[in-house]
């Protein structure tokens, strides 16, 4: 774990683990509250390491933080949570699931309505280290194993700290003056973008990752969510174009059939329209190595929905001003 002025959800968080771990390790990287106090109540070792810091004391790689505390710790298997995390479900399958000769076990992680899989349980030895300044995550040898009984639940507390959002910009940007050829970045920085509305400066960034095509995780969600930006934008042509590509890419996914379906629908062009939100309603579920968030309500809610408003319209014309839902 790595903390940093989170005595308000550490309590919540270590009493989710609670008889789970034989050590507690923690890097703190400059707290003024009291959350090494807490901390040291509950038995862990706690070291300060500010390394991760920029010159002003505001954090610019999350990485740097990881490996340090990575460093200090001595089991077998490790555990990564954050503070303002706890282990929501699945307490009796966690040591279960370290059986069978994976190197990583990847659970549910639950945050504003969206669920998505993430490695968080890492047999020690075969790491190798932490990597990206934000939205980090471990190199390992070895396979992965997914067990979706396992539920890490988000519950932030950003009271009197920089905003999520503010910050996650701030080191992207920091960090493509750097490296500006990693498109997993680029990815990230559209995210931030498109969540605030800057579809434009969201679009330009999803492209920059797509042309640089070494996100390859996140290949399809890149694809999916330039189509998004440029219809956001007015670009339906673009938008279409990039819709395909990524079901060119992998149709097992149904948010691209979506954003298809919405295309046409808003061009009235509701027989298409149609076909493609029956696509999305075929895919059923996320594949099982999706590893980026899916958006759940375009494998039924949606085109449940746009399909039985393509039934009662029938024959007629639907005002250009209304906008399904993105």
């Amino acid at each position: 774990m790595i903390v940093r002025d989170e005595a308000r959800t550490l309590g919540r968080c270590l009493a989710s683990i609670a008889g789970l771990y034989d050590e507690l390790c923690v890097v703190d990287t400059g707290s003024s509250d009291d959350s090494v106090a807490v901390l040291l109540s509950h038995g862990a070792r706690v070291i300060t390491d500010t390394s991760c810091n920029g010159e002003d004391g505001r954090i610019v790689d999350f990485a740097r933080a990881r490996n340090a505390v990575l460093a200090i710790a001595t089991g077998d298997w490790i555990l990564q949570i954050d503070a303002d995390e706890v282990l929501a479900e699945g307490h009796e399958h966690v040591l279960e699931s370290l059986v069978g000769g994976h190197a990583c076990v990847a659970v549910t992680i639950e945050s504003d309505g969206a669920r998505w899989t993430s490695g968080r349980l890492f047999e020690r030895r075969r790491i190798s280290r932490y990597c990206s300044p934000i939205h980090e995550y471990v190199e390992y040898e070895g396979r992965t194993r997914k067990v979706a009984g396992i539920v890490v639940r988000n519950l932030p507390d950003k009271s009197g700290k920089e905003p999520s959002d503010r910050r996650n910009s701030r080191i992207l940007e920091q960090a493509l003056q750097e490296v500006p050829e990693d498109g997993r970045l680029w990815h990230f920085l559209g995210n931030e973008h498109y969540r605030a509305q800057r579809f434009q400066e969201a679009g330009r960034c999803y492209d920059r990752a797509a042309l640089l095509g070494n996100f390859r995780a996140g290949r399809y969600h890149t694809l999916y969510y330039l189509g998004c930006s440029l219809l956001m934008a007015g670009e339906r042509e673009q938008a279409e174009e990039a819709a395909h590509r990524a079901v060119r890419l992998d149709d097992r996914f149904a948010e691209a059939h979506c954003l298809l379906g919405d295309i046409h629908f808003l061009r009235h062009q509701f027989a298409q329209s149609r076909v493609h939100y029956q696509r999305a309603l075929a895919c059923v579920s996320p594949p099982e190595d999706a590893v980026m968030a899916p958006q759940s309500w375009a494998y039924d809610a949606h085109p449940r929905a746009q399909i039985k408003r393509i039934d009662a319209l029938g024959e007629r014309a639907l005002a250009d001003e209304i906008e399904p839902r993105r």
